[in-house]
């Protein structure tokens, strides 16, 4: 929700409530396969049905880096840190499933770089036109209704493919543990997850939202809708994405658009998140390896 925060048109509170409607929806109907590939096919053999140390190992290494990311105001990839931690988990036991695990980090390459990519080419190409529609309004209360609707749609739509992904990946660990099945877990998950962003979540929105370019409100409309779509997109093919990642490179997007690559690059709260977020899943994994050790 930073784009929109960001943008002011949505206050934290109706954030909140999008969050909490929106994402459980998306886990209840299309969060399934994420939800399988984090449970079940990272590792090989249900290592997570048969130790449920293993999946506290797994939960408690991913809730201890996402509490530091948060303090520090990182927008840390979830699907880093819990798919780095499982995959410890998998090397512990000598089952982790490689070939899938490469075809995660492919995806985890790919998504951020084409939501980068295709904010930048809207921030060039469409940004311009789409204001100048909004402006064609007779009224600017009228083009004002306009665009809050605007923004509150593709909001849903981007909290829709956050439960579909970033909630299926939180959840994978309890449902692959058979503590939960799919379904509680998805409103259960739906229910955390609005906490959260309304307890810790204000620090990575205004991160997110306001230090890294500002953000009007039909920026925050396309990156919404771009952002989402390749999130939803990654979730039909069962691959945890970081939803942190695609948003944040969309936002980088429109800021090399309008204030060129250089000067977007010399931004210390992206230096920053470039450095720290290839840390997150070998971190992860080194938590869930020595905690698992710790446990046994």
């Amino acid at each position: 929700m930073g784009p929109a925060y960001g943008a002011g048109v949505r206050s934290r509170r109706q954030a909140v409530a999008m969050i909490a409607v929106c994402c459980t929806a998306g886990a209840v109907f299309a969060g399934q396969r994420v939800m399988t590939t984090v449970g079940h096919r990272l590792i090989a053999g249900d290592a997570l049905a048969a130790n449920y140390s293993g999946a506290l190992a797994v939960v408690l290494s991913a809730i201890g880096l996402v509490g530091v990311a948060n303090l520090l105001r990182i927008p840390v990839a979830t699907s880093h840190v819990v798919v780095g931690a499982v995959t410890g988990l998998g090397l512990y036991y000598g089952t982790v499933n490689l070939p899938l695990v490469t075809t995660v980090v492919l995806w985890w390459i790919v998504t951020p770089l084409a939501s980068l990519t295709a904010s930048y080419a809207a921030g060039r190409l469409l940004h311009a036109r789409l204001v100048q529609a909004f402006g064609g309004f007779r009224s600017e209360a009228g083009a004002g209704r306009a665009l809050v609707w605007a923004i509150t749609i593709s909001g849903c739509w981007m909290a829709f493919a956050a439960g579909s992904n970033s909630l299926a990946k939180a959840m994978g660990p309890a449902v692959g543990a058979g503590v939960l099945g799919p379904g509680n877990a998805a409103v259960l998950g739906g229910l955390s997850m609005a906490l959260g962003a309304l307890l810790l979540g204000g620090r990575v929105i205004s991160t997110v939202g306001k230090e890294i370019t500002s953000i009007c409100p039909v920026c925050a409309i396309v990156v919404q809708i771009i952002s989402a779509s390749i999130v939803f997109t990654a979730s039909r093919f069962g691959m945890p994405v970081s939803l942190a990642e695609i948003v944040t490179c969309s936002v980088i997007g429109f800021s090399c658009a309008a204030n060129g690559v250089k000067g977007t690059a010399g931004n210390r709260h992206v230096r920053r998140i470039m450095l720290l977020w290839p840390a997150a899943p070998v971190t992860a994994g080194l938590l869930a390896f020595g905690l698992q050790a710790a446990f046994r």
